[in-house]
């Protein structure tokens, strides 16, 4: 912007095209997120004519190495008395001197979500964990051509050391290097992104009949419950037991992402609180509406060992997108089992936490 009181988002149409014609951008490990030119000048040392471009793939990890060659500087095994890490990179001097690199480990990609690992002309790449997708970078810079199922060995090989440098070389969380979605492929999908091919407000969200890793509306996540603030979820088989830490704490469970039939309804649950208390049941009608705006219904919640059984009426004859439980209003424990949503007709149409 040129004026210092706007701002632009980073999510929008324009921010995508600035990266053509490669895909994506920032956290993506598309060449659109991670494809960015170097510039060197060193008039002393290079052996390139000005103005040389060179495609051969380099990672920030290789500048220390870099730097410590030319410099004649040995890169410490330890400080201290504490052994180092190796340094993953490799010395791009070769590159500088107008030489190919004779070889280099694979570069290893990791935000978040996003994964990818470069080998040679091969590059794996997954989107918010979603399936794996593998393409020729050589022949296919903009990675349109999916070859995962043309080349499955090569796919199982290059997933193998995703996952061994994850864990051996970055050092990663088991958290990060989980197992991918399988089910989930494009057209991908991101809840902070626009939807150009939305034909409706409500599809504007998340398109109907496509599989994606959308963060908040991804195919299962509509399943998952997700513990509020100052609450600590734990599963057992059928039954949620909840501790709360705070105040308003609660569940909430978004819906956007199911196929369901217009209400009214009614949620069943059976209810084992520390505390008398209000309870209350929060949901929303619309795809832009969240919670806890919406409507409310409330509802008496009983202290004691017995479990209680809780039917709410939801009278609103629009489907429902969002919905929001809350048993207590500060600090205690409570569980819920056999949470369930009926259509009109009294039939089950999702059961949590075993919802399919």
């Amino acid at each position: 912007p040129t004026n210092a009181k706007d701002a632009f988002g980073d999510s929008t149409g324009w921010a995508w095209a600035r990266n053509s014609p490669f895909r994506y951008y920032k956290q993506n490990q598309f060449e659109g997120g991670i494809s960015t030119p170097a510039i060197v000048h060193w008039p002393a040392g290079l052996k390139l004519p000005p103005g040389s471009i060179v495609d051969q793939p380099a990672h920030l990890i290789d500048v220390l190495p870099t730097l410590a060659e030319i410099a004649g500087a040995e890169i410490p095994g330890g400080w201290q008395g504490r052994e180092l890490r190796p340094v993953s990179g490799v010395s791009l001097k070769p590159v500088l001197e107008g030489r190919r690199l004779a070889d280099r480990p694979p570069i290893h990609l990791l935000f978040a979500a996003d994964r990818g690992l470069r080998d040679g002309d091969w590059k794996l790449v997954s989107f918010q964990s979603a399936a794996w997708e593998l393409y020729n970078v050589a022949q296919d810079r903009t990675e349109l051509n999916d070859l995962a199922q043309q080349e499955p060995d090569r796919l199982k090989k290059m997933v193998r050391m995703w996952h061994d440098m994850a864990e051996n070389v970055l050092h990663a969380s088991k958290q990060s290097s989980s197992p991918v979605n399988q089910e989930s492929r494009p057209p991908h999908r991101h809840r902070e992104w626009t939807n150009f091919d939305a034909m409706g407000p409500d599809e504007y969200v998340r398109r109907k009949n496509t599989s994606n890793t959308a963060r908040g509306v991804t195919p299962g996540r509509s399943r998952r419950i997700r513990a509020r603030k100052n609450t600590q979820l734990r599963i057992v088989g059928n039954e949620l037991q909840l501790t709360f830490t705070g105040d308003d704490p609660g569940i909430a469970i978004d819906l956007r992402g199911r196929q369901l039939s217009d209400g009214p309804y009614q949620l069943t649950f059976k209810l084992k609180s520390a505390a008398d208390a209000e309870g209350e049941f929060f949901y929303t009608t619309d795809a832009k509406t969240t919670l806890p705006k919406g409507n409310r219904i409330s509802f008496p919640v009983k202290s004691g060992e017995q479990w209680q059984a809780v039917r709410i009426d939801i009278p609103d004859t629009k489907r429902l997108y969002q919905i929001r439980i809350d048993v207590n209003d500060g600090p205690g424990m409570a569980s819920i089992a056999e949470l369930e949503l009926q259509d009109k007709a009294g039939q089950t149409r999702i059961c949590w936490p075993d919802a399919k």
